[in-house]
């Protein structure tokens, strides 16, 4: 027969008891993510009736798929009203694509809570409904129109940098995305849309929380620069 004993925290060494607040506090910061947005106490403490709560937002996933919406939305908005301008402007492809880029970043920079939403961490018990999708690829279809331009007009560089063969995991990658957005794009460029995509938003992710200022001088000037090198790695030209 075996005898269970309560913890005492009593008796932990110092080294244990450092060790147990430490997890306590990261489990604190986890439940960051579990803000309450029932659609009553928002509308509370909105100032409204929580009572009329219901006739716009019947739920906590409706509110949220509302503020998604209009999260892609504004940064497509941004993003294309960017490239548009660049171009009204004479800017060349490569112009527009960087165009396009720091339109995405002036954005977030405007709303950092809202790129947040839709680029950091899923709300827990959240799934976003297919109609959010299309919101959600109007950035990458600015880019992608300037990229098809190129290579309908033969000007677009595919095989100008070293790159690895692809593993049978990236080929498998590659050969999803081609029957998608992608489709038509010769395999290294799909590949390097991704890596691209991911770079986007990376680099956006950093500096909206606050990690360029100790990095980059001039966070601007470091974002345009890294802008136009991926628009030449994916292979569009001056």
């Amino acid at each position: 027969m075996t005898t269970s004993h309560a913890h005492d925290p009593h008796q932990d060494s110092p080294e244990a008891a450092v060790l147990r607040m430490k997890a306590e506090a990261v489990r604190r910061l986890a439940a960051r993510q579990h803000v309450d947005l029932d659609p009553s106490g928002v509308a509370r403490d909105a100032g409204l009736d929580p009572v009329r709560a219901e006739e716009f937002f019947p739920d906590r996933d409706s509110l949220l798929t509302t503020l998604v919406l209009d999260a892609y939305n504004a940064m497509g908005d941004s993003a294309e009203r960017a490239a548009t301008e660049a171009e009204k402007a004479g800017a060349d492809r490569l112009g527009r694509w960087t165009a396009c880029w720091e339109g995405v970043r002036g954005w977030a920079l405007a709303h950092p809570e809202e790129y947040v939403l839709i680029w950091g961490r899923p709300v827990p018990g959240y799934s976003a409904p297919p109609e959010t999708m299309a919101a959600g690829a109007r950035t990458v279809l600015v880019l992608l129109g300037v990229v098809r331009e190129a290579l309908q007009a033969g000007e677009l560089a595919v095989d100008h940098v070293p790159a690895p063969a692809l593993s049978e995991g990236m080929a498998r990658t590659t050969e999803t995305l081609a029957g998608g957005l992608l489709s038509g794009l010769p395999a290294p460029v799909i590949a390097r849309m991704l890596i691209m995509w991911t770079q986007l938003h990376g680099m956006v992710g950093f500096e909206v929380n606050g990690h360029v200022a100790g990095v980059a001088a001039d966070p601007g000037a470091f974002f345009t620069h890294a802008a136009t090198a991926m628009g030449q790695y994916v292979g569009l030209t001056r």
